[in-house]
């Protein structure tokens, strides 16, 4: 798997391609008119901002700091979780 700088510096196309390859979706938020996508990739997180009114990926964001977290905190439910 590709580390997180090395997944920072390929191009935009080429980050689009690996995370529709190997990165596991995970949840997604809507802010303003904007989506944002949640993928995991082995270690680090990658956060995809799409336009649907414009159909195009407005950016593509790769973090493994707790606080890129903090937009999708609620949605997650773990009410059913048996602990």
């Amino acid at each position: 798997m590709i580390p997180l700088d090395d997944f920072k510096t390929l191009p935009f196309d080429k980050k689009c391609d690996f995370i529709t390859v190997f990165a596991d979706y995970l949840i997604y938020r809507t802010e303003d008119e904007n989506k944002f996508y949640l993928y995991y990739l082995a270690g680090y997180f990658v956060e995809v901002c799409y336009a649907p009114f414009e159909n195009k990926v407005l950016g593509i964001n790769a973090f493994d700091s707790a606080t890129g977290l903090g937009p999708y905190l609620d949605a997650i439910q773990i009410g059913e979780l048996a602990v």
